[in-house]
Formats: C-alpha cells, sequence, structure tokens
C-alpha cells in the first residue's frame, strides 16, 4: 500500500477546520480539490475515511487511525527541523512569559504570530501571572520574563534582576455613555464611583482622585477585573479608571472614554534576569522583539492620541 504524505496533510486539515470546505479555505485550494485528495487517499487505502454529512465531514475509524499517523509524522518531522537548527547556526530554546491579561491581549498574542516567523527555532510559552506567583516562578527558573505594572513610580527590581522601562499608557476615565460630561480634573468630584479592589494596581489612581477631591461619591458596586467593570459602566451603575489596554479593541457601546492628564499613567515592565537580554540568548531576542514592536506600535498607547469617544 503506497500512501500520499501530502493527501494524508489534507486529510489531517479536514480533521483539524471541520469540514472540507474549511479546510479548502486554509488551504488556499478549491473545495473539489479538497474532495478529489481525499478521494484518491480513500483508493489508496480501499476504506471510507471520511463521512460527509451537512454538518461537517466525520471521520470513519480508518480515516482516524491515518489522521492520528499524521500527526505522528507531523510532530516527527517538527522535531527533525528543531533539532537541525542548531547545527545550521539558528537561534534556539523555549521563552516562558508571565504576563497579565491586559498585556497578553494587546501584546504578546499579536507579537508571538510575527515571532514564529523571524525567530522558528525558539517556542514562545505565555502564562497569565500576577507578580506574586510570577517571581516565584522567575527564581525557579520557570519564568524567563516577567510583566509588571506599575503606577507611575517603577520602584526597583530584586538583587539579581533588572527592570527594564516597558509601555507607558494612559489612566483613562471609563463612564456610562448618558454620564455627565467631564471635561476636568474639577469634574471629578462629581462622579459616581464604581469601588476597586484595594488590592489592585487599579486601585491607586483611585485613591488619588479621592485624595484630590473634598467629598467622593462611591456607588454600591465593586469590581476585580476589568471585565466586570465594563459590565457595571455599560449597564449605568457607575464610573471607573482602567489602563487604556483595558479598553483597547472591545465595543464601547454603552461606555464614553475620556482621557485626563491628571489621572497620570500605567507603566509596564519587564523583569529579566541579569545578563539574560544578550542578543545570542532566545530571551535576549525576543526581548529585543517586545520592544521593536513597541516601538512600531507607541501610538497605540501614547495619551495625546487619544480621543474621548461617546
Amino acid at each position: 500500500m503506497h500512501l500520499d504524505p501530502k493527501r494524508l496533510q489534507v486529510l489531517l486539515e479536514v480533521h483539524r477546520e471541520g469540514g472540507i470546505v474549511a479546510a479548502s479555505d486554509y488551504l488556499g485550494v478549491s473545495a473539489s480539490a479538497v474532495s478529489q485528495q481525499i478521494k484518491k487517499l480513500e483508493e489508496e487505502v480501499g476504506l471510507d475515511l471520511v463521512d460527509r454529512n451537512p454538518a461537517g465531514a466525520l471521520l470513519t475509524p480508518a480515516g482516524r487511525i491515518l489522521v492520528n499517523g499524521a500527526e505522528r509524522i507531523e510532530n516527527d518531522l517538527n522535531d527533525i527541523a528543531r533539532n537541525l537548527r542548531p547545527i545550521a547556526g539558528h537561534l534556539t530554546g523555549v521563552v516562558h512569559i508571565g504576563a497579565f491579561h491586559t498585556v497578553i491581549r494587546n501584546v504578546l498574542l499579536p507579537l508571538t504570530s510575527q515571532l514564529e516567523q523571524e525567530l522558528p527555532g525558539v517556542e514562545i510559552h505565555i502564562d497569565e501571572s500576577g507578580e506574586g506567583p510570577g517571581m516565584t516562578k522567575m527564581r525557579s527558573g520557570k519564568f524567563d520574563l516577567l510583566m509588571l505594572e506599575r503606577d507611575t513610580a517603577p520602584g526597583n527590581a530584586p538583587r539579581g534582576f533588572t527592570d527594564v522601562q516597558f509601555i507607558d499608557e494612559p489612566w483613562v476615565l471609563v463612564s456610562p455613555s448618558n454620564a455627565p460630561l467631564v471635561g476636568s480634573e474639577r469634574d471629578l468630584a462629581d462622579v459616581q464611583w464604581l469601588r476597586v479592589a484595594p488590592d489592585t494596581i487599579g486601585a491607586l489612581p483611585m485613591q488619588r482622585v479621592a485624595a484630590a477631591t473634598s467629598h467622593i461619591h462611591w456607588v454600591p458596586y465593586s469590581y476585580i477585573n476589568y471585565e466586570a467593570a465594563h459590565a457595571l459602566v455599560r449597564a449605568g451603575k457607575g464610573s471607573t479608571i482602567m489602563p487604556y489596554m483595558a479598553i483597547q479593541g472591545i465595543a464601547l457601546g454603552g461606555m464614553r472614554v475620556t482621557t485626563l492628564p491628571a489621572l497620570g499613567f500605567r507603566r509596564i515592565l519587564v523583569r529579566h534576569r541579569n545578563g539574560e537580554d544578550s542578543p545570542n540568548t532566545a530571551t535576549g531576542q525576543v526581548l529585543a522583539a517586545l520592544f521593536q514592536w513597541v516601538a512600531t506600535h507607541h501610538n497605540d498607547w501614547r495619551g495625546n492620541t487619544y480621543e474621548t469617544t461617546q
């Protein structure tokens, strides 16, 4: 029995994409071309491999055996390519990054797809993590880079580590769309404020506002994560202060975003072990790519580019 490896790959994509049409879109060929390749593979095997129905394409028992084999072949080929890269002089390694939600969504995920092309020998592993658990993993070697957030002042890195300033983004006022307009810092005294969990970074700009205001109006609603804050604001329960990344790229229906210089900014830092920023290491290459990516996209977070959104 002779099996064409290219047809095995087609069957594998039909399985992964859930149907012939979806697989054809992924492979960049027509659906009829995919069907023909599957038919020829079935002729080579002498068995039906796919049950076609309106809901998609389901593998038969024989199809599952072939797909399992195709995945093993794919993994073996990837391992071979990975093992050849050091011999060819290509940088290899695994870089583990600990980060918080907003920087994962707005920076790391867009960047990783780019790095897969630019640094094919380097694997990027991302874990959502707070600073405390993240430092435990940094010290044990489980993290190579750790994203940190500060309210303006960066502070000092622990012995053996270096903190590098990464992004400064403004804190912004996020209000229900029907709330009174806020045009200056003086208007903050009239805002109906949501309560922020005191052990979160978002509590710090709120503390500054409260200290500068003779009387602050708190509403009986509080939040820990930004998704809850979005829901409360959209429901008209009150206003709050968030970093711009917390509202970047999401639907703003029911919310108004106002920038005020007096709110300050959130500073994002990248922490690494001393000496691991060398361009000869995988961590150093990823670190350099992070800063290059931000340099290209710096206007995404600069306060003077933001406009109030109704």
